[in-house]
């Protein structure tokens, strides 16, 4: 996802047809390989795309959004040194701090910056924080 190939023809091509929610679509690992629960909830937010949208149904000018927010949230975690879950240390015994970078992801209750209320629905056995204020 962080290379050049990874652009919003490629992702229109790899979603065309699937009826999936765009949020399990994107964790299919065949799709975009790298991008987890977390990830994909803090990407779907910044383009403020619904994760219970099929994902055929997400259009070109969304798509055009979602890449450049994928690529934003997953140099950032990076750069952080990944997200820390109660006991998740990196192969050098640090902690990971993007996850003081959550937009949405752990935040159930609290104000999404749009103003609304982030909420938690369960996606595929898997915790989906979205806000659907903003999230269409």
């Amino acid at each position: 996802p962080l290379s050049g190939a990874f652009d919003a023809a490629y992702l229109a091509k790899a979603l065309a047809g699937r009826r999936a929610p765009i949020k399990a679509t994107l964790l299919d690992q065949t799709i975009v390989a790298g991008l987890g629960n977390i990830y994909v909830c803090e990407a779907l937010n910044m383009a403020r795309i619904a994760p219970t949208k099929p994902a055929a149904d997400v259009s070109r000018a969304k798509l055009a959004v979602l890449v450049p927010a994928i690529k934003a949230v997953l140099t950032a975690a990076i750069a952080a040194g990944g997200s820390t879950l109660r006991d998740f240390l990196s192969p050098e015994g640090d902690l990971g701090y993007f996850a003081k970078d959550w937009r949405v992801y752990g935040r159930e209750g609290e104000a999404c910056e749009c103003g609304g209320t982030i909420i938690r629905i369960v996606q595929s056995g898997r915790s989906t924080f979205t806000c659907p204020k903003c999230q269409r």
